[in-house]
């Protein structure tokens, strides 16, 4: 576990995530390693690019944008979760999906009266 435990450290400490360090050294040693392992496993700089883009300027014409229907997936059967996989999965590919994060309220800004629960 040193080395690695070495490496990681050297990962946190050159992304500025040296937090993380006195989290793994709270934890017992099993929790430890996948704790590293995960942090060995993460592609900093891809992150990094990633979050750098989210300060980029784009344009989206909210006329475009469709309301989606939730699903609850603790109510669909294995055959209906592996179909979904699958059209995500085809959507993704051909880049043709946004995200997004809403917390309770109306969707007044989204330019409906809709709660957003519902949008």
């Amino acid at each position: 576990m040193n080395n690695k435990y070495n490496i990681a450290k050297e990962l946190l400490k050159k992304y500025k995530q040296e937090h993380i360090i006195d989290f793994i050294k709270k934890n017992n040693l099993g929790t430890k390693d996948k704790i590293i392992e995960q942090i060995l496993n993460i592609d900093f700089d891809e992150l990094k690019e990633l979050y750098n883009k989210t300060f980029d300027d784009i344009y989206v014409d909210l006329e475009e944008l469709e309301p989606i229907i939730g699903v609850n997936p603790d109510r669909l059967t294995n055959k209906e979760i592996e179909e979904y996989k699958k059209i995500g999965a085809e959507i993704i590919k051909n880049n043709k999906f946004a995200v997004s994060t809403m917390a309770g309220g109306q969707g007044t800004r989204l330019r409906t009266s809709k709660s957003k629960r519902y949008i």
